[in-house]
């Protein structure tokens, strides 16, 4: 049986050693199986099993770095890197369709005579053909060719995301605070002219404060941070 590490550094071997041999399955499973559960479960966990572990073993050290190493020599043999991706991505970006028809007919060219860049862009070519006529005088009087392209727009969205064209602007939050002072007038023995109760020693002639006197006076005390009285 071929050892699937065995070209790996001694740190990636002796993490791999370390594991359980289910864990060991399960994280040689992990870069190609559609989820972790899925991993999980190929590794030979039950259903509700990988449910619940399998997110807490992929954390698990050892594991990261089996998968690191394994993702990354996959990558490297399907010759998958950042710059060739995103050289397939301008392709798509800069693309353009009328590349693919005659300039003087507007007749659209034989695949033979594309660009090298169609096959970048054009994803699916239908071609129905026309006939005139019914039966056995039916004759093929031209070909119907219906292109399919590739998602120019997301293309071009993806690329302006990846060169930070438009970087997220932190929205200024203004809050505003407002303190409230409530005045209450001390309780005062008014009697029922407005005078003072007996034995004080000089006459109260003020009245007390009404509802909405006092509302007046709370409201004048409250303003915004910039020392306005809000309506």
């Amino acid at each position: 049986m071929n050892d699937p590490i065995q070209a790996a550094p001694d740190a990636v071997r002796a993490a791999y050693q370390r594991l359980t041999p289910k864990r060991a399955a399960f994280a040689l499973a992990i870069p190609t199986a559609p989820s972790l559960v899925q991993a999980a479960v190929s590794a030979g966990y039950t259903d509700k099993a990988a449910k619940a572990k399998s997110s807490g073993l992929a954390q698990h050290p050892d594991v990261k770095v089996v998968v690191d190493w394994l993702t990354s020599t996959t990558l490297a043999a399907a010759q998958l890197t950042v710059e060739g991706v995103m050289r397939e991505l301008a392709a798509l970006v800069f693309a353009d369709p009328a590349a693919l028809f005659d300039p003087n007919t507007g007749a659209l060219k034989p695949p033979r005579a594309w660009p090298e860049a169609a096959g970048k862009f054009v994803t699916a070519v239908d071609v129905a053909d026309l006939y005139e006529g019914s039966g056995d005088d039916r004759t093929k009087v031209g070909e119907v060719h219906k292109l399919k392209f590739a998602d120019k727009l997301g293309a071009v969205n993806t690329a302006l995301k990846l060169l930070n064209a438009f970087p997220e602007k932190k929205k200024a939050v203004t809050h505003t605070h407002r303190v409230g002072v409530v005045v209450v007038p001390a309780k005062q023995p008014w009697g029922d002219a407005g005078t003072a109760a007996q034995g004080s020693a000089a006459p109260l002639v003020s009245p007390p404060l009404t509802t909405s006197t006092q509302f007046r006076l709370t409201k004048s005390l409250i303003r915004d941070d910039n020392g306005s009285i809000p309506e």
